[in-house]
Parts: structure tokens; C-alpha cells; sequence
């Protein structure tokens, strides 16, 4: 599980570096390149809040073995694609069956630390340190005259690799789900699919106020991620190594904030730690977004990532505590009979958050990239400053973190 974090990390820290190599390659705008991303992630969020039913029933040894082998093969494809209309389908498809390897990983995890925050933090700590390594990779090949497709191809390679690892490991989880009575699979207690796509289980769960914290959370890091580098290299004429180096440098501090927080998170609790991270997020994004020399926007690139950094995990094992012990997060446990079985309604909630975190990076990219083309990208990454701003005032004003005993 550790390296499916880490391989998972490693796609994203390419892509953070190679999107304008990306947007050259298609011929793209910035809303253009933001759609084709939207639209990709989008399908991915729909089909990760359908894993959860599917991975609770099959069991998450296959489920996740299958999702690393069909993405595997979509990304590979995406190296190779030689035109544009085949790289875009593979480039959609790969995008897709990565909510499924998101939604099931973050499943073994959450069965496995039934939603203990620090070994949460801990496992998206190994995302950052792929993601460093993805990116740094990158931009030495962009830099060498390489092709960024080499990354891309060396990702795939490892998802063959950790499926067929994953798929005689005994994971959490991994026993598939007795098949219910006819009488049992609907709007029952015995339900496995609490609610369709996981709603449900949210809804019952009151864990609401707290998805919506995490969708404008997710459009934050999205956005930084997307665009944060590509306003270093387009806007301040900084180099792919530069560009790269500020990244690296980002991911390096989100890790190492995540993995160094891991013992406290408990003690300092999940509400006041996304206050904390939203805030500092958005003053490193105005930062960018304001500054002239490439060097100090570089450095408020460094310290939005390393804000946002604990937001996502920490939402995650917030809503995984309250799918695992619903009696003391909620009233009296009548949540639990109506939000199904402790492992297929941790599944559904899994998977339900897993959707909205896409949706969050469905937003961003789309978002940021029409302000850009419209006021410019400066203004787009203000526009995600004052998103963090605003997910940390509704959590100070609200308690949308359930606090389990």
C-alpha cells in the first residue's frame, strides 16, 4: 500500500510539471487544457463514488489489483498515443480508472486504521514523496531535451508491478462481502450500498458541512497543482527545472509537514488543523500571485502546497472515524442503522469523499483556467486564496468535524 501511495503521487507530480508541455503538445488554452483535465476528472470522481459499493462486494485484494492493471494500461497508452484524438481517450481514460485506484487504496487504509488520522497522514505523506519524485524526474527530462512521456511510461509500469504484488497480499478488507437476501439489499441495515454512490451514508452520517469543506479544499491543491507551476514557467519566464524545483521543494515540505504531524494530529484535531493549513495555503497563494521575481513566487508556491498538505488526509480520516465509530459522532447510533454495515458504509463514505475531492479538482483546473483566460492567471490563483480563505471561516464557524470518543 505504501508504494501504491507512492506511484499514485508519482502521476500526479509529472503531470503537475508537464501540463504545459501538454497544452503545447494538444494546442490547447489554459480553459482549454483546465476542460479536458475537468472533464477527465470528473468521470473519475462519478466512477470513485460507485467503487465503494464494488469494493466492499469483491473485496479490496481484487479491486484494487484489477483498477492498478487497467490503469496501468491507460497510461501506458497515453506515453505512446501518437495523435491527438487518441491521446486525449487514453488521457480520459486514464484519469477515470485512477478514482478507482484512489477510492479503493484509501478504503484499505481507512478499514486498516479505522480512521486513526496519523496513520492516514502518514500514508498521504508516501503521495507527496511520489509526487516529489515524479516531478523532480520530469523536469530533469524536460531539461535534457527528454521526452516527459518517459515518466509517464515508467508509472505504468510500476501500477503492472503493484497489482500483481496486490493481488496475492492480504490486505484489509480483503474478503469480498456475503451476498445478502434479496430483502437485505435495499434501504435495510443490511444494506452493503448505503445510499446511492455512498450519499447516503453522508447524509445519515451528517457529514455534509465537512464534503463541502473538502470539495473547496480539493480545488485549492488542485489548482495549485495545475496552475502553480505553470504560472512559474509561462508568466516569469522561469525555467522547467525552476518551475519543477519550487514543486519538488513543495512536495518535499508537504510530506515531511504530514509525516512530522502524524503524532500531534490526534491531540491538535482535524477542525483546527485544516483551519490552520486553509489559511496559510491561501497566504502563500496571494504571495504567487502578487509577487514579480520568479524567486519569491517560487517561494508562495512552497508554502500553498505545504498548507494545503494536511487538509485532504485529515478530512479523510475525519469522515473514515465517523464511518468506523458512527455511535459517538453521531446520535445515539441511530446513524448506523441507517448508514448500513461498518465495512461497506466506510466503503461508501470512502468513495463518496473520494468523489468530492475529484469534483474539488474538477473545479480547479476549470476555474483557475477561465479566470486566466479572461484576467489573467494571477488573478485565477488569487481567486483560489480567497477559496481557502473561505473553507477555513465555515470551519471556525461551524462544527463540520465529527469528534468521535
Amino acid at each position: 500500500m505504501a508504494w501504491t501511495f507512492a506511484t499514485f503521487g508519482a502521476f500526479w507530480g509529472t503531470w503537475a510539471v508537464a501540463a504545459i508541455d501538454v497544452e503545447r503538445r494538444l494546442r490547447l488554452s489554459h480553459g482549454g487544457l483546465g476542460l479536458l483535465l475537468s472533464a477527465s476528472v470528473a468521470a473519475g470522481g462519478v466512477v470513485a463514488a460507485a467503487t465503494g459499493g464494488v469494493t466492499h462486494r469483491m473485496g479490496t485484494t481484487r479491486s484494487l489489483a484489477a483498477a492498478l492493471a487497467v490503469w496501468g494500461c491507460c497510461v501506458l497508452g497515453v506515453s505512446l498515443a501518437p495523435g491527438t484524438a487518441v491521446f486525449s481517450v487514453l488521457f480520459v481514460s486514464a484519469m477515470v480508472v485512477a478514482g478507482t485506484v484512489d477510492a479503493a487504496m484509501n478504503t484499505v487504509v481507512g478499514i486498516g486504521a479505522r480512521g486513526d488520522p496519523s496513520t492516514m497522514v502518514r500514508f498521504h505523506a508516501l503521495f507527496n514523496a511520489g509526487a516529489l519524485t515524479g516531478a523532480g524526474v520530469t523536469g530533469v527530462l524536460l531539461a535534457t531535451g527528454s521526452s516527459w512521456r518517459l515518466s509517464w511510461a515508467a508509472v505504468a509500469a510500476a501500477s503492472f508491478l503493484l497489482a500483481a504484488v496486490c493481488r496475492s497480499a492480504a490486505l484489509p478488507g480483503s474478503e469480498p462481502a456475503p451476498r445478502l437476501p434479496l430483502t437485505q439489499r435495499a434501504g435495510t441495515v443490511g444494506d452493503s450500498r448505503p445510499g446511492r454512490f455512498g450519499w447516503g451514508a453522508v447524509r445519515a452520517l451528517h457529514l455534509r458541512t465537512l464534503a463541502g469543506v473538502f470539495l473547496a479544499t480539493a480545488l485549492v491543491e488542485g489548482g495549485i497543482d495545475t496552475w502553480g507551476v505553470l504560472y512559474l514557467r509561462t508568466h516569469l519566464a522561469a525555467g522547467a527545472l525552476l518551475g519543477a524545483g519550487a514543486y519538488v521543494i513543495g512536495q518535499s515540505i508537504a510530506a515531511g509537514v504530514r509525516w512530522s504531524s502524524a503524532r500531534h494530529v490526534g491531540r491538535i484535531g482535524a477542525r483546527a488543523g485544516i483551519v490552520v493549513r486553509a489559511t496559510v495555503a491561501a497566504a502563500g497563494l496571494v504571495v504567487e500571485a502578487t509577487a514579480r521575481a520568479a524567486t519569491l513566487a517560487g517561494l508562495g508556491l512552497i508554502v500553498a502546497i505545504g498548507g494545503i498538505a494536511l487538509c485532504w488526509p485529515l478530512v479523510m480520516a475525519a469522515a473514515s472515524s465517523a464511518a468506523s465509530f458512527p455511535a459517538s459522532a453521531t446520535d445515539g447510533g441511530a446513524a448506523a442503522a441507517k448508514a448500513g454495515p461498518g465495512g461497506g458504509r466506510l466503503a461508501a463514505v470512502v468513495g463518496a469523499f473520494t468523489a468530492v475531492g475529484y469534483m474539488g479538482w474538477v473545479a480547479g483546473p476549470a476555474l483557475v483556467g477561465w479566470v486566466a483566460d479572461l484576467d489573467g492567471l494571477a488573478v485565477g490563483l488569487a481567486l483560489l486564496a480567497g477559496v481557502a480563505g473561505t473553507a477555513a471561516a465555515v470551519l471556525v464557524a461551524t462544527t463540520a468535524v465529527p469528534r468521535p470518543r
